[in-house]
């Protein structure tokens, strides 16, 4: 009896190793694909850092739950361009490329973006930017943009300014860098066309903390509105210090954020912006699951950084490396997911979004995308205009 009961136990523990052994199998099989972000963890644009990475690791938790891709198991690797430091740009996609052997950057702001550029042709990779805003980013060989740039949505505030407001005389005050004087020269070039005026334009750096000298020459410019192609915290305190030195004219800009809005306080109510529309209440069934995966994660509503982030991994990524498995490929070898962007775009591949609806990324770089112009109003941002054809409505 007791050698009959020893042989069941033998062979039910054998039994229980056989079947376990495929799923350890599998695991053990998996390999890691490494992605790569190039973003602001640090200085004054570490909030965009925080929220574009969420944004992407977000799906790259759900594409792992839910058994990876095509037997790879995804996985972030993240560099700081410290807020806009072309050198550490140039410095971490290296790194990336060279050490990690990432077969693509996710990557934001204007200057490291083109920084970086070079280098992604020299090692075969895809550059998605999902931040920067740039019109140099236009045409550039491996890069595709997932977001409108300032070419794109800075003539909507001159638009508004002319039309809603009645403004002839313009002010500028912009980021001294790619990206900001991109939109001085979207607002000069469309103030041309609209008949008004640009009467002022002061460049700052990146987190400045004192406006006092360029503020002082805009106020003796006497503008009917000032513009501005500024970003991240520096928005708060261009508002807050504009206030306190007496510049009541409306204020315009392309860009609002939680942090600049609780630095700038009072001083952001009335404060206009032409932006990506993406709307965190809307209807579409991937917007809602989006919206209620993100608030589980991370405790709060998404904004579109985190929007474009994830999109380009749920969205993007995910479609292009399964056609690259689906061909018996390796899509962490260079060139492979970069060869499948192309192909897909020459054959006029749209991709879901979180927007609402399909996004068509084209060949130049550049993409569609849902546009509004918002308003600040009892500290809230809150849409008061659907930008359609190329005009405001409402």
């Amino acid at each position: 009896m007791k050698r009959s009961r020893f042989l069941a136990a033998v062979c039910a523990i054998a039994f229980l190793a056989w079947a376990v052994l495929p799923l350890a199998s599998v695991h053990a099989q998996q390999k890691t694909l490494k992605l790569g972000m190039l973003l602001a963890m640090t200085g004054p644009g570490a909030f965009y850092g925080q929220v574009m990475s969420r944004g992407a690791q977000l799906a790259v938790d759900q594409i792992n739950k839910a058994g990876g891709l095509g037997g790879y198991k995804l996985e972030l690797v993240i560099e700081d361009h410290k807020s806009g430091d072309a050198d550490a740009g140039v410095s971490g996609a290296r790194k990336m490329l060279d050490v990690d052997k990432v077969p693509v950057i996710l990557t934001s702001y204007s200057a490291p973006t083109l920084a970086i550029q070079p280098l992604a042709v020299e090692k075969q990779a895809l550059l998605l930017n999902g931040g920067g805003v740039g019109s140099q980013l236009v045409n550039k060989a491996n890069l595709y943009n997932t977001r409108m740039l300032s070419s794109q949505t800075a003539p909507f505030i001159v638009q508004w300014a002319t039309g809603k407001l009645k403004a002839k005389r313009v002010a500028m005050l912009y980021w001294n860098d790619a990206a900001g004087q991109s939109v001085a020269g979207a607002i000069k070039t469309t103030c041309a066309k609209a008949g008004c005026q640009v009467v002022a334009q002061e460049p700052h750096d990146i987190g400045a903390k004192s406006y006092t000298a360029q503020l002082a020459r805009i106020k003796a410019a006497r503008p009917d509105v000032l513009m501005l192609g500024t970003w991240g915290d520096d928005v708060g305190y261009v508002l807050n210090q504009a206030r306190a030195y007496g510049l009541t004219v409306p204020i315009l800009g392309i860009e609002w954020t939680p942090n600049a809005q609780k630095i700038g306080g009072k001083a952001m109510e009335s404060y206009v912006i032409a932006v990506d529309r993406f709307d965190p209440e809307g209807g579409d069934a991937k917007t809602k699951a989006f919206v209620e995966a993100y608030r589980a994660a991370y405790k709060g509503a998404p904004e579109f950084y985190a929007a474009n982030y994830y999109e380009h991994v749920q969205y993007v990524l995910q479609p292009l490396i399964k056609r690259v498995v689906e061909r018996k490929g390796d899509p962490s070898k260079p060139g492979e997911i970069l060869a499948e962007m192309t192909s897909a775009l020459k054959a006029g591949m749209t991709f879901q979004s979180v927007y609402g609806g399909d996004m068509q990324v084209h060949g130049d770089g550049t993409v569609i995308k849902p546009l509004g112009v918002f308003e600040v109003k009892d500290g809230n941002l809150g849409l008061v205009g659907r930008i359609v054809g190329g005009k405001i409505q409402g």
